[in-house]
């Protein structure tokens, strides 16, 4: 399972770090200036979470403000997707001055590995799981200075005020919901219950918390408490830094508080491309934005609209499949541009049209090849898991999206592209992959895009990009859409289906999740399978191997139904009144991403109560695997 490696491998350090630490007198940053926003939207995986972000920007803050306010709570109810032990990337779009175009913004604050890292770390150890799990997985986390960069460049609110609500939150307690008990039950290994910092925490009774049970982190608070009263620096110096390197040094790893001290997030050049009339922005590596952008620059030479009941749709899918495939073959080479060579070159040269119509004269329309075909290398493209998306949206044409992990099982850990092979301070390949998305001619922002789960990044946010921007499909219908999923590690490709199916003589045993979801199409499965793909079956929301095929955006569509779901803790069904306005907050939710409009604004409403959709609960769901879209339209 992923969690008994995820949870030891980056965030043990922090848990045991909330000890014994003391106070700092290191001066708080200054904010940074940004002209105020009267609407918003925040999205996160968790309600209470979204919630935080919203109630930021109502006191006054941005975009910026509310994204890390929220990771800031994510990382306390939902450790083992999120928190300060941990690393990331975001994407960043902010209005020039006096409303002429935008500029796009990549933030880096990945993991690196520590000064004593190198290639043969983990091969010449004889423990198999030193790479997932102990002191030696451990890396330099790069969170914290993120965020610090973030707020210095576009924070509005003091730093300490993003604090204050994760840091109430973990002191007065959370509930736990159903994605935490489920993770707490399916680790493995005996940590939780038998080592007395983790045991405080998550066994304070003698035994897992379980679903509805309360949890406290005070000693997590008040290591918040100490970083929001004196800046990031505090993490990366000082008692804090001392007691993560010896964590992680008493359990065999290398972290020093050098190494803590050195780390620096770095700013970056999005890449962009054109596409059927858009603008898209997304991140370079170390990330794997320019890997979707790719697939989509050799999927543009096809014709992309076909319904999915046009008897075209059955190729399309086809060929978008198989410029993914393209697109992975190429992550193979990318890496940590200051450790791969030429690697901003090899990605602006795949990117161009003569490299794209290459790559699409290769594709042939009856038939799917080995991975080699895609990969010369035949490199390993390795599974990788444990992500939160997170994204927010302001009245001033401010847009954030950021992805956040806490260390990413198999980053390093086994034998893979040697653009990915260990050295001191290198950041690992990620599969991360926010994007945003502009009009071509008004640059009017149109589509936000990022995802969780793990190596599934990738495709599920081009195939979120495919049936909006291609399909036109509505966001909600979007959401419905089955996915698939390919990176050529193996023979196989998944295709989700949503009950119990037989096809070509193999019963798929699937629950039927009752949640609308409508599958992969059987003709165009049959299509596949008929022309030498190997099918293999998940369902949507498969929580015990992981292999649903998630994403999260924001996006502005024009008028469209608001649909409101809650988070991990609600109760019952919801749904919100369609309405027809001017400048207006549109939330387009989905199974288990909770979705928040800024109700300061209630009072522009117009034409309400047209209609209502509800939203069934489905017990089912969880973050790590949910979709949603959110709009933030300006003039109707």
């Amino acid at each position: 399972m992923i969690l008994k490696s995820a949870f030891i491998g980056l965030l043990s350090f922090v848990a045991l770090i909330q000890a014994n630490v003391s106070p700092a007198s290191l001066v708080k940053p200054e904010p940074g200036t940004f002209s105020q926003g009267k609407r918003g939207a925040a999205v996160s995986e968790q309600s209470q979470c979204s919630g935080v972000g919203v109630d930021i920007m109502k006191d006054g803050g941005n975009a910026a403000d509310a994204t890390i306010a929220m990771a800031l709570c994510v990382g306390v109810i939902a450790a083992y997707h999120s928190g300060i032990g941990g690393g990331g990337f975001m994407l960043v779009r902010v209005p020039n001055a006096k409303g002429k175009g935008h500029t796009y913004e990549m933030i880096d604050f990945r993991e690196t590995t520590p000064a004593a890292g190198n290639e043969t770390m983990y091969v010449d150890n004889p423990d198999p799981t030193a790479s997932t799990i102990g002191g030696l997985a451990v890396g330099v986390p790069g969170e914290m200075r993120g965020w610090e960069l973030l707020h210095q460049r576009y924070g509005k609110l003091p730093w300490a005020k993003l604090f204050q609500p994760a840091i109430n939150i973990a002191r007065d307690g959370f509930i736990v919901g159903k994605s935490l008990a489920g993770k707490l039950n399916e680790t493995a290994f005996p940590f939780l219950t038998a080592d007395p910092l983790w045991a405080e925490v998550y066994a304070p009774y003698g035994r897992l918390l379980k679903e509805g049970d309360r949890c406290f982190r005070p000693r997590f608070a008040d290591t918040l408490e100490k970083i929001a009263n004196g800046g990031a620096d505090v993490f990366y110096h000082g008692d804090i830094a001392a007691n993560s390197a010896k964590a992680a040094q008493e359990r065999g790893g290398i972290l020093t508080t050098t190494d803590l001290a050195n780390y620096t997030a770095i700013l970056r050049t999005p890449a962009k491309i054109t596409y059927r009339g858009y603008r898209i922005f997304s991140t370079i590596a170390p990330s794997s934005g320019s890997v979707v952008q790719i697939a989509l620059k050799i999927f543009e030479g096809f014709p992309g609209g076909a319904e999915n009941n046009d008897p075209t749709i059955n190729v399309t899918t086809h060929r978008l499949i198989q410029s993914n495939k393209f697109g992975y073959g190429v992550r193979t080479l990318f890496g940590d541009p200051a450790f791969t060579a030429n690697v901003s070159t090899l990605e602006a040269e795949f990117l161009t049209e003569k490299a794209a119509a290459a790559f699409r004269a290769k594709i042939n329309d009856t038939h799917n090849f080995d991975a080699q075909y895609y990969d010369p290398e035949n490199f390993i493209v390795l599974n990788d898991h444990g992500t939160s998306h997170m994204a927010a949206a302001d009245g001033d044409d401010m847009v954030v999206s950021l992805t956040t992990t806490p260390g990413q099982v198999n980053s390093f850990g086994f034998p893979a592209s040697p653009t990915n092979f260990i050295r001191p301070f290198k950041r690992p390949q990620s599969s991360i992959a926010s994007t945003i998305i502009e009009d071509e001619k008004t640059g009017e922002f149109r589509l936000a895009t990022g995802s969780a789960g793990g190596s599934r990044i990738i495709t599920a946010t081009l195939q979120n990009i495919y049936h909006v921007l291609d399909q036109k499909l509505t966001p909600q219908v979007a959401l419905q859409q089955g996915r698939w999923h390919d990176q050529l590690s193996g023979t196989t490709t998944a295709e989700e289906r949503r009950a119990t199916q037989c096809l070509l003589s193999h019963p798929i045993q699937i629950p039927d999740l009752q949640l609308g979801l409508l599958g992969v199409d059987n003709r165009t499965v049959d299509f596949l399978a008929n022309i030498n793909y190997n099918m293999t079956f998940v369902s949507p929301l498969d929580l015990a191997e992981g292999h649903t095929l998630a994403d999260a955006a924001i996006s502005a569509n024009g008028i469209s139904p608001f649909i409101a779901r809650g988070g991990e803790d609600s109760s019952k069904s919801s749904s919100v009144d369609v309405a027809k306005m001017n400048n207006y907050v549109q939330l387009i939710g989905a199974l288990n991403y909770d979705l928040r409009l800024a109700p300061w604004d209630i009072d522009i409403f117009r034409e309400m109560s047209l209609f209502t959709i509800p939203i069934p609960r489905g017990e089912l769901v969880h973050p790590l695997f949910s979709w949603m879209i959110v709009a933030l339209c300006t003039e109707n």
